[in-house]
């Protein structure tokens, strides 16, 4: 039974359009990732995508390993060399950019918490920046002592305590495979498209036997209200699982084959854009991460369809809820007075790699955690009761 359901979601023409669709997109967004990848030669050409990513390897390669007070040091002198012989800031930008990355670093953490100045390091002496680390608890500290009333005491000292525990000094090496594969907004793009159009995929395999006058002929056999139920629901969900690792497997693998797998266990706080972030995750770890939570807000939108596809009987309702909740609630938490209310929508499960530096936590039993942390494990849970609900709804039909 469980083949049959399954053969009848994926035997439907527009089913089969969708699923070449996401895989043509998945292609898309990968190469566009690989495309932004750049590098800047002597003569003022520039590279980009594979090339440009062996050129960085290359120049990146000779800061590999931990970075400590003596690297921080000497980063900084060759940055105030490159600064001092440079006629311009393009001169500039094409001698340092195998230092790039440690340069950002001190970028963000001589400026105030949550502050950038591009040119800041072009400033800071060499022994100012062997004091990176601990300028990162400064600015948290600085910060936190500020703050009036937003956080509590129990808050703060969580936030202090996730800074400290972060082990020091970061190990690096290229890693621009990882950070153009978990910085950039085109894995919560592929995310949330996939939601939507695999929301038509699942929308009619309760709704159909109602549309086609069938439901009186599957609830009148011998097992039609139990395993062909049973059955129906694991379709779904064998099929949106297929669906999603499939193509967050397929993206995953274009970006990284492309412009390699290295720096997996680089701290994610070791390049600028995740400095401030609260999760003390490698890449390997934010990747696990993010895809396995896209995956529960994935399952969850989708098992939520299906189960208003069995209580209305509607497939173009269901098939407008993967929408509805992947795409209106980052518009709702513009608006201050919803915007706490609306980090707990599933929503924020398929974009978890752009929230890493969001400071939005929960008290629970005396425990302060973060959010992302909360809401996989939540959504998982609603999953599972979600089932049986879904069970007993449809077979009740």
């Amino acid at each position: 039974m469980l083949r049959y359901e399954m053969k009848k979601i994926f035997v439907k023409p527009m089913n089969k359009i969708i699923v070449v669709l996401l895989v043509l997109i998945t292609f898309v967004m990968g190469f566009l990732t690989i495309r932004d990848v750049r590098y800047l030669e002597e003569n003022g050409s520039q590279l980009s995508g594979i090339a440009a990513a062996c050129r960085l390897k290359e120049d990146k390669s000779r800061w590999r390993g931990y970075l400590t007070e003596d690297v921080l040091r000497q980063a900084a002198e060759e940055n105030s060399h490159i600064h001092s012989v440079s006629q311009d800031a393009d001169e500039g930008y094409q001698k340092r950019q195998g230092l790039t990355d440690i340069r950002e670093l001190l970028n963000v953490a001589f400026c105030d918490y949550g502050d950038y100045d591009y040119y800041k390091a072009d400033s800071i002496a060499p022994e100012e920046a062997a004091g990176l680390y601990e300028r990162r608890i400064t600015q948290l500290e600085e910060w936190l002592d500020a703050d009036e009333d937003h956080l509590s005491d129990a808050e703060k000292d969580f936030l202090t305590g996730q800074y400290k525990k972060l082990e020091t000094p970061f190990y690096y090496e290229y890693a621009d495979g990882w950070t153009a594969l978990m910085d950039s907004q085109y894995l919560p793009t592929i995310m949330i498209i996939l939601v939507v159009l695999a929301g038509f995929l699942v929308a009619g395999i309760f709704s159909d036997e109602f549309q086609l006058k069938a439901d009186a002929v599957f609830f009148s056999s011998k097992l039609g209200r139990n395993r062909a139920v049973r059955a129906k629901i694991g379709a779904g969900v064998l099929s949106v699982t297929a669906v999603y690792w499939g193509i967050i497997l397929l993206y995953s693998l274009l970006v990284l084959c492309a412009l390699g797998f290295g720096g997996a266990e680089c701290p994610i706080q070791s390049r600028y854009a995740n400095w401030d972030s609260i999760y003390n995750f490698t890449y390997l770890q934010d990747y696990l991460f993010a895809a396995i939570g896209g995956y529960a807000g994935c399952l969850f939108i989708l098992m939520f369809a299906m189960f208003l596809s069995a209580k209305l009987r509607s497939t173009v309702i269901a098939a407008a809820v993967p929408f509805a909740l992947s795409c209106v609630p980052m518009f709702l938490g513009r608006i201050s007075l919803l915007s706490g209310v609306m980090t707990l929508f599933p929503d924020q499960l398929l974009r978890m790699n752009k929230s890493l530096d969001a400071i939005v936590l929960y008290q629970i039993g005396g425990r302060v955690v973060g959010y992302l942390v909360l809401i996989v494990p939540v959504y998982f849970v609603l999953c599972l009761i979600l089932a049986p609900v879904l069970y007993g709804v449809y077979r009740r039909a």
